[in-house]
């Protein structure tokens, strides 16, 4: 629920859900928000590590978005596309990043410390 619906960690402490949850079971104790902070980062993790395994050897074409906020803060967003066996396009996005300006060298950087911590280097 919190991954889907893109709710804070400290939603589960809210006396709504507490209720909702006191009505549909009784006996089931809500967790604290480090317990479910904790399941979501191993789930992130695993995620992580499975799309790490279907990244390797598949040729990669990269894609960059960048953008400033209202707030003046520029950001980055790069996306990985690859043609699997059955001909399906896939793409996922492998960083969302705040970026210092709009350069080319910087974007580079980047794009360059991403695909290290990723183990890619088949571009």
């Amino acid at each position: 629920m919190i991954i889907l619906d893109e709710l804070p960690f400290n939603f589960i402490e809210n006396q709504g859900f507490k209720s909702l949850c006191q009505v549909m079971q009784p006996r089931f104790d809500v967790p604290s928000c480090l317990v479910i902070w904790r399941d979501c980062l191993k789930i992130y993790v695993d995620e992580k590590d499975n799309l790490k395994k279907t990244l390797k050897g598949q040729r990669l074409y990269l894609t960059t978005d960048t953008w400033t906020s209202i707030q003046k803060i520029n950001h980055m967003c790069l996306t990985a596309h690859w043609i699997d066996e059955g001909w399906n396009l896939n793409k996922r996005i492998l960083n969302f990043c705040q970026v210092f300006n709009r350069k080319g060298e910087t974007i580079g950087q980047v794009i360059k410390s991403c695909l290290l911590e990723w183990g890619i280097d088949n571009i």
